[in-house]
Parts: structure tokens; C-alpha cells; sequence
């Protein structure tokens, strides 16, 4: 029952390391689209062109909010870690 439950736990911290890694290249590729995009916007010339303007500045916000729901994310995660390595931790006989 313990090497089962000792097993369950790996795997859940597993999982919980893949997703955090999936999650950090996804945030470093929305700052990367971000950047871009606010750098288009700041040369598009779009002072005569509002409807472009308002384009890159949704996708600017756009991109903000992914970026902001990814940093969110990866809190939640950090945290899942912790309580599953406190689990762990707490699972363990004592050392003697």
C-alpha cells in the first residue's frame, strides 16, 4: 500500500514538472508575440490608420491577459508542487 501510494505521488510530481515546464515556454512565447506587437505598434504609423491602431492594440490586450492567465497558472502549479511534496514528505515513515 505505501510503495503504492509512494508511486502515486511520483507521478503526480512528474505530471506537475511537465505542465510547469509546458506552461513557462508558453508564457516565454506569449512575451515574445508581445514584445513584437508592441513594437509594431509603436512603428505601424498608425496615427492616421485607426482601424489598424485598434487591431494591434486588441491584440496587444490580448496578449497581456494570456500572458497575466500564464503567470496565474504557473502560481497554481508552484503551489500544487508544494502540498504534494508536504504529502510526500508526510507519507514517509520516520527516519530512526
Amino acid at each position: 500500500m505505501v510503495q503504492d501510494e509512494n508511486t502515486t505521488l511520483r507521478q503526480s510530481l512528474d505530471a506537475v514538472d511537465r505542465h510547469r515546464r509546458r506552461m513557462f515556454a508558453g508564457f516565454t512565447i506569449v512575451v515574445i508575440v508581445m514584445a513584437i506587437a508592441q513594437f509594431r505598434l509603436g512603428l505601424a504609423g498608425t496615427a492616421n490608420d485607426v482601424p489598424k491602431m485598434l487591431t494591434v492594440v486588441l491584440v496587444v490586450l490580448m496578449l497581456w491577459i494570456s500572458a497575466k492567465a500564464n503567470a496565474s497558472i504557473e502560481q497554481l502549479t508552484k503551489k500544487t508542487k508544494m502540498i504534494l511534496r508536504a504529502i510526500e514528505l508526510a507519507t514517509r515513515p520516520p527516519a530512526r
